[in-house]
């Protein structure tokens, strides 16, 4: 079936969204114009003009400082960096985390071209150095990347003298030993805690 061209824009732009190919790009489009499209587009509507990034964390805001840098309660010596605002989503959501944050947007990736001067390691430096920072967690995904990333900031920042921790890495809650791979069962057993 032929579309108008705007239509055919539409499932263009939807296509480029992470895990969304042509034809499911074409259903969203189908459906939205169908049943929904006022409703988005009254969404995107308010959100435009009105997000932005924190100054500090680079998180998004509607405030140009976001309401975990905000925060008076939050522990200000203490960073954790992540990659990307969905990090941060999933460290707060644990409860487990009273510091602030900074995102650096991507990890680093020589085959997707992502370098250190595409990161936010320069605002990271300014942060450590003009806030007195004492600790700087490295949350990122257990990949190459991941790990790479974290391999680069520890020599970047050891200038700076601050404690610098990455997150554990084991074995998930209610997972079977048997099921697990060895790089899991070697990190376990290698970041194993004293009873």
């Amino acid at each position: 079936m032929s579309y108008p061209s705007n239509i055919k824009h539409l499932i263009t732009l939807f296509a480029k969204l992470p895990g969304i190919g042509p034809k499911t790009s074409e259903r969203i489009v189908l459906y939205l114009l169908e049943r929904h499209l006022k409703e988005f587009v009254d969404a995107f509507s308010r959100i435009t003009g009105t997000v932005r990034r924190c100054l500090k964390c680079h998180n998004f805001s509607t405030n140009e400082i976001c309401d975990i840098c905000s925060d008076s309660k939050r522990n200000t010596d203490t960073i954790a960096v992540v990659a990307k605002p969905q990090d941060v989503a999933a460290i707060e959501q644990s409860h487990a985390f009273s510091g602030t944050y900074h995102i650096l947007g991507g990890l680093l990736s020589p085959i997707e071209g992502i370098t250190d001067k595409y990161l936010r390691i320069k605002e990271l430096e300014v942060r450590i150095e003009e806030n007195g920072i004492k600790e700087i967690i490295l949350a990122f995904d257990n990949n190459p990347e991941g790990d790479a990333t974290a391999n680069y900031l520890k020599k970047r920042l050891s200038r700076f003298g601050v404690r610098m921790s990455r997150l554990a890495r084991g074995l998930p809650m209610g997972s079977d030993l048997e099921y697990a791979d060895e790089i899991t069962l070697k990190s376990a057993l290698e970041n194993r805690q004293r009873l």
